[in-house]
């Protein structure tokens, strides 16, 4: 594997300030990589996740490929948002700038804006779409799952909604300090509900909280399940549209977040969700 003169940029996103929020390696500026060598970079870097960009023939469009430490997903929400914050760093001219990102399975509109010596990027996700809603008695088993138990739960049935990528939103009152995976089949059992990850959400507070399947490393910030935990906000009546809001996450791991999300709505249905934060560029790598 050829990696001499691969470029690379950390930079963290959903953050307030350097070293908070998600951290993120974008690779750019090679030749070629196959979805193997895309891998072991990304297990390199130990990123939660890592984007690969490509530019095209369309200067504000490029391709890109997102991996975590093992697998490629269709779509991540804080690699979008930090890719957005590079492509303004690299190629942008203006202090507004609208990017279009070729997905493995979708397209996706981002927008960047200049902030000095930072950027503010989001990415529009369209309408979401709600997959399953659990029984009681299939709560209770994914609450215990995630060491939680009835008396944390909000009294609103979990369910499992998607704007690129399907999270099982599972709403507490109390508890998410306690919350982990504790169960070894846990993929599978979201599975049964059409889930890939599951995503715990303070429906007070509006803290979340969400794990690798195996339980061993907690995400900082997750843009892809900010749209969902919006949809499922706004279904259960408490957030307005058109009124941005805030979802916090990464405290339990010492990387506070921001996420900022807006849902667009007609008549009681949701046409679009924005999610937004802000980006800091932390270094430039070249390998050799």
């Amino acid at each position: 594997m050829e990696i001499k003169g691969i470029k690379a940029k950390l930079v963290d996103v959903f953050a307030e300030s350097k070293l908070t929020g998600n951290g993120l390696t974008i690779f750019w500026d090679y030749t070629d990589l196959s979805s193997e060598e895309m891998q072991v970079l990304t297990q390199e870097m130990r990123q939660f996740e890592s984007i690969f960009v490509r530019k095209t023939s369309e200067p504000n469009r490029v391709k890109a490929r997102i991996f975590t430490m093992e697998e490629e997903l269709d779509f991540a929400g804080h690699p979008l948002i930090g890719l957005a914050a590079h492509l303004h760093e690299e190629y942008g001219t203006q202090d507004r700038h609208e990017w279009n990102i070729e997905l493995r399975s979708n397209n996706v509109r981002l927008i960047s804006h200049a902030k000095g010596d930072y950027y503010s990027a989001s990415m529009e996700l369209g309408a979401p779409e709600f997959i399953s809603i659990l029984k009681a008695s299939e709560s209770l088993e994914v609450l215990s799952a995630l060491n939680l138990g009835e008396k944390n739960a909000a009294d609103i049935p979990l369910e499992v909604i998607s704007t690129g990528l399907p999270y099982l939103i599972v709403p507490v009152i109390s508890g998410i300090e306690q919350a982990r995976i504790k169960t070894r089949d846990f993929e599978a059992l979201l599975s049964r509900y059409g889930a890939k990850f599951a995503y715990i959400l303070d429906v007070n507070t509006l803290e979340g909280r969400t794990w690798d399947n195996e339980g061993k490393v907690e995400d900082i910030a997750t843009g892809s399940a900010a749209g969902p935990a919006g949809a499922f906000l706004f279904k259960a009546g408490m957030v307005s549209p058109n009124t941005p809001f805030q979802i916090n996450q990464g405290r339990m791991v010492g990387r506070p977040s921001k996420i900022d999300v807006c849902l667009e709505a007609n008549n009681g249905e949701i046409n679009n969700i924005t999610v937004s934060g802000d980006v800091h560029k932390i270094a430039s790598i070249s390998f050799e």
